[in-house]
């Protein structure tokens, strides 16, 4: 498939007039994130809005070809449970490609960053409260036989990938630091301990990539993009996510304080029992999180050339050292290395702050 301006191309303009019934349209690229699909904006003068063009490659557009592309499936069942979402308008399996409802560009991101140029950040804490409400229907939603998000979950051997994966993807090639023989046998003890601790809750509907990236601000709502890799987590994960989100500079009283508020909200949409959950678990999988995202900031850097997402390392790792996820039970994992991520952070990234000391958490 060819590309334009370092993106999949899109289908020819008469199969996309074709798919939605119009003559006249005009096509311009989107700009993307770290994932290998690319977007595209569909104007027409015969359509009362715009519309995004999905263009797919790989697993994914052999399964639309198929007839079962994950994102539709789930956008269906959001949809169902009065989650905002874009719905699929056309599809273009033959061309790889689907076309959406357009949620515009203003992602939560963006918003907090403008908020933060004017030293009125915790203007667009009521869009994190409301996307914490999304959290809590996510929690809602019950598993179902045949559906596509729970045939697959956050078992005890995608935690360890995913620790193992920040090893190969950060640690070594960015951090340039070899685990010693001693190290690596910590390490592989502790993943083990953590990864098991957190499979044992993963029985909920989670998003998987909850962060402000993919929460989108449209009419004053908000609503939840790229959702098509939804799998059964632990009740805290997209909470974990959204709240310790890199990409945002909160301060930490004020993640804190979202955090218990999301405790709250979760009891309320999710139950009481996934609130419970979400407590008791919250610093593990913040844990957990981090070091993954960290990982991947590595990959999305080096291996797929998406821009410099290490310039992200040093805020996702201060949120370890500000939320104090010290623990016995993985006493590596959430001690020796992160000082070591500490020590070795590239030149470019941000200095940290220093730790004054540590924040708790009212007790559960």
């Amino acid at each position: 498939m060819t590309k334009v301006n370092g993106a999949l191309s899109p289908p020819p303009p008469t199969a996309i007039a074709n798919a939605l019934k119009i003559e006249h349209l005009t096509i311009d690229w989107l700009a993307g994130d770290g994932s290998d699909r690319c977007y595209f904006r569909v104007r027409s003068p015969e359509l009362a809005k715009s519309c995004v063009l999905m263009q797919l490659s790989g697993s994914d557009a052999a399964n639309l070809l198929k007839g079962r592309y994950d994102w539709v499936e789930i956008s269906e069942l959001l949809r169902a449970h009065k989650i905002a979402a874009p719905r699929c308008v056309a599809t273009l399996a033959e061309h790889s490609a689907i076309i959406i409802d357009d949620y515009g560009d203003i992602m939560l991101e963006s918003l907090a960053l403008n908020y933060a140029k004017g030293a009125r950040i915790n203007d667009c804490l009521p869009f994190f409260r409301a996307s914490i409400k999304t959290i809590g229907h996510f929690l809602s939603i019950k598993p179902t036989p045949g559906a596509i998000w729970t045939s697959r979950a956050f078992d005890k051997e995608r935690f360890e990938w995913e620790l193992r994966f920040f090893v190969t993807k950060y640690l070594e090639p960015v951090a340039h630091y070899a685990l010693s023989a001693a190290e690596q046998a910590e390490f592989e003890v502790d993943i083990n301990a953590l990864s098991a601790f957190l499979a044992s809750d993963s029985q909920y509907f989670v998003h998987r990539d909850f962060h402000s990236r993919n929460i989108m601000i449209h009419e004053n709502n908000v609503a939840v993009i790229d959702f098509q890799d939804a799998r059964l987590g632990p009740a805290s994960y997209d909470l974990v996510s959204l709240v310790f989100d890199s990409y945002v500079p909160l301060a930490p009283s004020v993640r804190l304080e979202l955090l218990e508020q999301g405790f709250e909200i979760i009891a309320e949409l999710g139950g009481k029992e996934a609130s419970v959950r979400a407590r008791t678990e919250w610093r593990p999988m913040l844990l957990q999180r981090q070091l993954k995202a960290i990982g991947s900031f590595g990959y999305l850097t080096v291996d797929k050339h998406k821009g410099d997402y290490i310039k992200n390392v040093a805020p996702a790792l201060q949120t370890l050292f500000d939320a104090d996820v010290q623990d016995a039970r993985w006493p590596f994992l959430s001690g020796k290395l992160l000082h070591i991520l500490a020590k070795t952070l590239p030149d470019r990234t941000p200095v940290l702050a220093p730790v004054t000391g540590t924040l708790k958490m009212a007790p559960a």
